[in-house]
């Protein structure tokens, strides 16, 4: 499991190794609405946020 931290450490999100959300869903959204840099906290690389949010296209949405 790898850790998502802010500039100052906080844990704001949880993810696995081939970084799919465990927790922290609403932190994240959040901390990359309001420009937060985040970083992995085992290699202090930059987090790049559009590997957990894919843009969808809109009209491909499943109405029923």
């Amino acid at each position: 499991m790898k850790v998502i931290v802010d500039e100052t450490g906080e844990v704001i999100a949880i993810a696995t190794d081939d970084h799919i959300l465990l927790g922290g869903h609403h932190r994240l959204a959040v901390a990359g609405s309001m420009g937060k840099r985040l970083f992995w906290r085992d290699t202090g690389e930059p987090v790049k946020l559009d590997l957990f949010f894919k843009h969808h296209p809109q009209g491909n949405s499943r109405s029923a």
